[in-house]
């Protein structure tokens, strides 16, 4: 305790009266509002403040005065000197920039037409601003600002009034000129006003031959609207006028071209005339005549397509007209009937009379010719004839009923009679596209399983089989739902057990397909392949369905869309329900690929999926669900580097899915334990991370890296600032790594003791302090403190300290208490020497 009770004696011996302190108090309080001035800018009052200060403390009397003063007020004064010349140089900086901007205020030559100084001055004055708050600064670039925005309007005004002169609107010029006028009186704009107004007089002659011309032209006048129009631009060449005169050309032009179209016409030169009046309706405003007379050219020469290519896009009886013909021609009279039915006109009338006529006759000729097809027992041309006349003429009551209670159940009845199951397969399956409903679809079924029964060669056993799978997979599909179920006789009461019926069908069809194992393995893979994909479609829509690919009423598997696809977008109406991704890419030409993934055969799914391209969402889904599955198989593999390409084309999908992404995590992972090399363990951290930026992906990666930079730093092929520079990149992708976090703590302490022990060995003790007081590791500010206090310790003990030698270890004690105020182990010695005090 010797040496503390040495600091005791020395600061009671110095210690004098109570005014110093309160001088010093009030001096803070000067200084805190000298502060506030200076956060809001008021830079010049917090100047003169700290002068007043500075000069208050001026140092004088006795050295034991000056030695209360200095434990008094401390390094205070030091700090207001310091915001003092901050403050100074920033009015300096201020007043210069305002300075310069008024010199270039002195350069302007009040020219509306140049704002380069105003602008360059509102710059400085505003640069100045951003310095200090200066009201008269301010004052000065808002009276800047306010005449380059009067300038600015005056030459746009200008800008306007010299393009409406270029142009000969020289009344619209005057009116704009005046505006400027208004702004600024300048010598260039008095001038201009002067000759646009000499002006007006020429242009309001040559807007009255302009309205000469327009009424002569409307008139049809052609020739003599040119004739004025030429004479009035000679002297006057206003741009609207040239423009005028060009179509009044082009139309002389187009109608000379359209009497030569026909005249042709009429001499039957059908090729020269449809050129000529195509050249017209490029001429003419008003091309419909045109279209006209083309549609009637190729309705001449009978090109039909033609002919209502030109007159689709008109309106006007005549073109109605027209097109009824050309239909009437092609032997669709009802599309000729409504072409015809809104017009009046008694032409018309009496065609509409003949088309119902026609009509009727048709209709009775067709009538007549499936009668006698049907007593001649032609069934299968009457049942297409009475399709192609119901098509034709719409609903008939005579030959619907006759088709559908007479010819078609003849013609399905000499079918069933028949032992060809192969025809009665193709039978069933052309009334089932015909007319699909639950009976059509049951009796599909029906034929093709029997047909695949019978003792078929080898082709022909695959192809029945494939066609079985198809339809009975859709009749699966809609068994709930199949009359033939329904009111069975010999079940009495009891309800169709629908489980038992649909669990035996597919039991059936598994053993059939089995049957042909041995005889040819490919045909067998692919008939696996298709029941497959149709029992996964059955599982995933439900039983009974609920969701899935519907035609009309009935649920349609994959199998039957691929198959069929064509004629539903051509003959059937109805309603696609798809809600998931899953069931909708079973309907897309991946459907085999996915139904194999799905039931994890995956190798197989690879083999399967097809190569081509595709832009639909639902393929490109399916893309992406192969995609995952077949790099997961990869990473089962420990084949991480063949995995890359399925699994970034899946990437965004693995992403959106929890599971997916879970999974393969989980499968890296794996992947992870069976890297020796570090390198290759480098290399398949950067892959996980840019394929997941997962936590368990950037964890990975930034502790190789960090052991990479590790390595360096020991081999010193990098600095200690730029592993940490390394390091710090590498902890943006994982910020609360633990122990990226303490490597670089390490490394950022051993870098701050570096950097303070060469400036204490430079002699520079304040940037040496200032450094130990921002930094962040506990760590570095307590060693530095301690160092302070180990000095001041040992040499306070010493006899006889002079004055500098007591301010020394006075200095040393407050720079250890400004860089560890509150460290425990030091707060005895602080006490001892007065410090903070």
């Amino acid at each position: 305790m010797g040496v503390f009770d040495a600091f005791g004696k020395f600061i009671d011996n110095a210690w004098k009266t109570k005014e110093v302190f309160d001088k010093a108090a009030i001096a803070k309080q000067e200084f805190q509002k000298a502060e506030l001035k200076a956060q809001i800018k008021h830079f010049r009052e917090a100047a003169k403040i700290t002068e007043e200060i500075l000069t208050s403390w001026l140092w004088n009397g006795s050295f034991a005065r000056q030695w209360v003063q200095e434990i008094a007020i401390g390094d205070f004064l030091e700090h207001v000197k310091i915001k003092q010349d901050e403050w100074i140089r920033k009015v300096f900086e201020a007043d210069t920039l305002a300075n310069r901007a008024k010199s270039l205020l002195e350069k302007d030559t009040a020219n509306p037409l140049e704002i380069q100084f105003l602008s360059e001055a509102l710059t400085l004055f505003q640069e100045s601003n951003q310095l200090i708050y200066d009201e008269a600064f301010i004052q000065s670039a808002k009276e800047c600002e306010r005449e380059i925005l009067r300038r600015r309007k005056f030459q746009s005004i200008v800008a306007s009034a010299e393009d409406q002169a270029k142009k000969l609107l020289f009344k619209q010029a005057v009116k704009t000129y005046f505006e400027a006028k208004q702004l600024y009186q300048t010598t260039t704009v008095e001038t201009a006003l002067k000759f646009c107004s000499s002006k007006v007089i020429q242009e309001e002659a040559y807007e009255t031959v302009l309205r000469q011309t327009h009424q002569a032209s409307q008139e049809g006048k052609l020739r003599a609207a040119i004739a004025l129009l030429e004479s009035a631009l000679t002297n006057f060449p206003r741009p609207d006028g040239i423009e005028l005169l060009k179509q009044l050309k082009c139309t002389i032009k187009g109608r000379e071209k359209f009497r030569a179209g026909l005249s042709a016409e009429k001499l039957g030169a059908f090729q020269e005339a449809t050129l000529m009046y195509k050249e017209a309706k490029t001429l003419l405003s008003e091309p419909n005549e045109c279209q006209i007379r083309l549609g009637i050219v190729a309705i001449k020469i009978g090109d039909w397509k033609t002919a209502l290519s030109h007159l689709n896009d008109l309106s006007g009886e005549q073109a109605a007209y027209l097109r009824g013909f050309v239909h009437a021609k092609q032997g669709d009279l009802q599309q000729a009937h409504r072409e015809w039915q809104s017009s009046t006109h008694t032409a018309i009338e009496s065609q509409k009379e003949l088309l119902k006529s026609l009509a009727q006759r048709q209709r009775l000729l067709a009538i007549q010719n499936i009668e006698q097809l049907v007593k001649a027992e032609n069934l299968d041309n009457a049942m297409a004839t009475s399709t192609a006349f119901v098509q034709k003429f719409g609903s008939n009551l005579l030959v619907q009923e006759n088709l559908d209670h007479y010819i078609l159940p003849r013609i399905e009845t000499d079918v069933w009679q028949n032992s060809d199951w192969k025809a009665i397969a193709d039978t069933a399956e052309q009334a089932w596209l015909t007319k699909p409903n639950f009976t059509s679809l049951h009796n599909w079924v029906v034929a093709n399983y029997y047909y695949a029964l019978a003792k078929l060669p080898e082709a022909q056993e695959f192809d029945s089989l494939q066609n079985l799978i198809v339809a009975l997979s859709t009749a699966l599909a809609n068994i709930h739902q199949d009359p033939a179920l329904k009111n069975i006789p010999w079940l009495g009461n009891q309800q169709v057990d629908y489980d038992s019926v649909f669990s035996d069908l597919l039991r059936r069809l598994e053993e059939a397909i089995d049957a042909t194992k041995d005889r040819d393995i490919t045909q067998y893979l692919k008939l696996r392949d298709r029941y497959r994909l149709e029992v996964t479609a059955l599982r995933l829509i439900g039983q009974p369905p609920t969701k899935g690919m519907k035609m009309n009423d009935i649920f349609v598997t994959p199998g039957c869309y691929e198959r069929y696809s064509k004629q539903i977008a051509s003959k059937w109406i109805g309603s696609i329900n798809l809600s998931q991704d899953i069931r909708r890419s079973l309907y897309t030409p991946w459907g085999l690929a996915v139904a194999a993934c799905m039931e994890g055969d995956i190798q197989r799914a690879i083999q399967l999926k097809p190569s081509i391209k595709s832009k639909i969402e639902a393929e490109l889904f399916a893309q992406r669900f192969i995609a995952y599955h077949e790099g997961c198989y990869l990473l089962q593999q420990q084949k991480w580097k063949q995995a890359i390409s399925p699994l970034k084309q899946a990437q965004a999908e693995i992403k959106a899915t929890t599971e997916w992404q879970a999974e393969v995590d989980r499968l890296c992972g794996i992947q992870r334990q069976a890297i020796i090399d570090f390198n290759e363990h480098i290399d398949f951290s950067l892959f996980w991370y840019d394929l997941l930026g997962s936590s368990p992906a950037k964890s990975y990666l930034v502790e190789y890296r960090a052991e990479h930079i590790r390595t360096q730093l020991v081999n010193e092929e990098i600095s200690l600032q730029k592993a940490l520079q390394e390091l710090r990149i590498a902890q943006q992708i994982d910020e609360q790594n633990p122990i990226l976090i303490e490597i670089i703590e390490r490394l950022e302490l051993q870098q701050e003791l570096e950097e303070i022990d060469r400036l204490f060995k430079n002699h520079r003790f304040e940037e040496m302090v200032s450094r130990a007081k921002r930094s962040r590791h506990e760590r570095a500010r307590y060693i530095v403190a301690e160092f302070f206090l180990e000095i001041a310790i040992k040499n306070v003990s010493k006899d006889n300290l002079n004055y500098e030698e007591i301010t020394v270890i006075k200095q040393l004690g407050r720079w250890a208490y400004e860089i560890c105020p509150n460290e425990p182990a030091f707060q005895e010695v602080y006490r001892l020497m007065r410090i903070p005090y």
